[in-house]
């Protein structure tokens, strides 16, 4: 039977010794040993006959290390489950070296949650800021989707290319006569007017044709945002091999039509009406959520896994470099710029792992569970919002390991209600400042 020490490292981190008995290492090694046997081509003996001291001699190195990698796979996680350890992430595992008369002992490095109790979450004091649909939000939310909808079509030969057009472009980037990688690239797609390949870089294409190239130089200045740019002097040459402008269609019925299940525009109005109601309703109840994680944060100071901050921090890159390619940039440059990126959603990933960690706590102290029916629940909503069937997501999330992540999140939703449900909240109309700190 496994036995194992612990050595609290830190209120996140411990430090396991295990100990497996002598007889069961050596057994593992002696499996190790005849099946090595029925294999091994060792020059004067023939397959399967080869004696096992020469088989030590030449396989020793390899076969201890393969019962030692057996050993730890099947004790460290059963181990860690019948003591009741619960590691977010197993950071390093040590095997010792192996004694004669000794039991086999290898060590492992853990990250843990912390430890918590959560107080000062009922009779919470919240702000719910209410905000009103107006004419102008549903002109506005056509009018992108009029955008969305447009047509495209070759820019007339009357005038250049300027913002709002999609062009694919050939970049060439030198800097002292030698190739800056980084901003070199063919067939680039972009909007102009968004400055999504560098700063002031689109005015430069204005008034260019298709199949035209321009050339001109940029100087860096000394606090630019990239590094390996600053100071630097570097000539461009752009050639436009595409050019097209965006024709969007007339404000009217067959508009409606055109978007599917509307009849008339007036239909479309109310539909998009009745959205934006939801919309502004989910962020007044998103704002007082921010209340309540700001105010409990404040309130409770611990150690978080920084395992968890990390795979945080991945989740948001990735989120950001799908959005940032889906517009066009190019993935692998995007990439080889993420470290900075990284260190800026470091605060905000922290927040949101501290965030869950508070909220699972909640949930132990009040007993709060998700149940079957909640579970059924909760996946025919969201199946139903990406239009698909209820059991054909879960399929999705099984396949994906996305199932646990999935009850988490219906848990934290249950104890957000909870909290709110026990807390004084106060309505007051949105500003125009809390109206543009909802859209940011």
């Amino acid at each position: 039977m496994t036995s194992i020490q612990v050595e609290e490292l830190s209120a996140v981190k411990k430090k396991i010794t295990f100990e497996v008995p002598e007889e069961r290492y050596l057994e593992v090694v002696n499996l190790e040993y005849q099946d090595l046997r029925k294999n091994a081509e060792v020059k004067g003996f023939r397959k399967g006959k080869v004696p096992l001291s020469i088989l030590k001699g030449y396989f020793r190195g390899k076969v201890e290390s393969e019962a030692a990698r057996k050993i730890i796979e099947e004790t460290l996680e059963p181990t860690l489950k019948e003591e009741n350890i619960k590691p977010v992430s197993i950071i390093r595992v040590d095997p010792q070296t192996v004694e004669s008369g000794k039991p086999f002992t290898y060590t492992a490095e853990v990250e843990v949650p912390p430890d918590i109790q959560i107080t000062g979450y009922n009779g919470m004091k919240l702000k719910k800021v209410l905000r009103i649909v107006t004419d102008q939000d549903v002109d506005e939310r056509i009018e992108e989707l009029r955008e969305r909808s447009a047509r495209l079509s070759p820019i007339p030969e009357t005038r250049g290319a300027q913002a709002g057009d999609l062009v694919l472009l050939d970049i060439s980037a030198t800097s002292e006569g030698k190739e800056v990688r980084e901003l070199t690239v063919t067939e680039y797609h972009l909007e102009l007017g968004r400055d999504f390949y560098l700063p002031d870089f689109d005015s430069r294409l204005y008034g260019m044709k298709e199949g035209e190239v321009r050339e001109f130089t940029v100087e860096f200045p000394e606090d630019f945002v990239r590094a390996s740019l600053r100071g630097r002097t570097v000539d461009f040459e752009v050639a436009m091999d595409d050019a097209k402008e965006r024709i969007l269609s007339e404000l009217d019925d067959d508009f409606a039509k055109d978007l599917g299940k509307f009849e008339t525009l007036e239909a479309l109005r109310e539909a998009i009406r009745k959205d934006l109601a939801n919309l502004y309703e989910d962020q007044a109840v998103n704002g007082m959520r921010d209340q309540i994680i700001d105010q409990l944060i404040e309130q409770h100071s611990f150690e978080v896994p920084e395992s968890l901050v990390e795979m945080q921090i991945d989740n948001i890159v990735d989120a950001s470099l799908m959005r940032f390619v889906s517009a066009g940039l190019d993935r692998e440059r995007l990439r080889m710029a993420a470290g900075p990126y990284r260190d800026k959603a470091r605060p905000d990933a922290e927040r949101a792992v501290r965030s869950g960690l508070i909220l699972g706590a909640i949930g132990n102290q009040e007993g709060l569970e998700i149940t079957a029916e909640e579970m059924q629940e909760g996946i025919s909503k969201r199946a139903g919002m990406l239009d698909m069937s209820p059991d054909n997501y879960k399929e999705g999330l099984e396949a994906g390991g996305r199932l646990d992540a999935f009850v988490i999140s219906l848990l934290e939703e249950k104890v957000f209600k909870f909290i709110e449900a026990n807390a004084e909240v106060t309505e007051e109309e949105a500003t125009a400042e809390s109206v543009t700190d909802a859209a940011e």
